[in-house]
């Protein structure tokens, strides 16, 4: 079974660029089905916290990959904009 961090970084690859949380809930929900009411702070947790992600995440550091471009829009880190 899929988590939805690894969902939210599939999502990302499929998608590109920067996405809010609402683009990529549709993209996931339609793929997988509605099994996760939030994402807006799982996509917060999924920063790191040298790039000011929280610090009181409990999202391991290997799913912390988003980058903030801009309050509610998201980058995976290595993704070119």
């Amino acid at each position: 079974m899929i988590t939805q961090c690894e969902a939210i970084i599939e999502a990302f690859k499929e998608l590109g660029g920067v996405q809010t949380h609402q683009e990529i809930a549709n993209w996931v929900n339609k793929k997988y089905g509605p099994k996760w009411k939030d994402f807006s702070t799982p996509l917060a947790d999924m920063v790191p916290v040298a790039k000011g992600g929280n610090k009181s995440s409990t999202v391991p550091d290997y799913f912390r990959v988003l980058e903030r471009v801009e309050r509610g829009k998201y980058r995976l880190l290595n993704d070119d904009i």
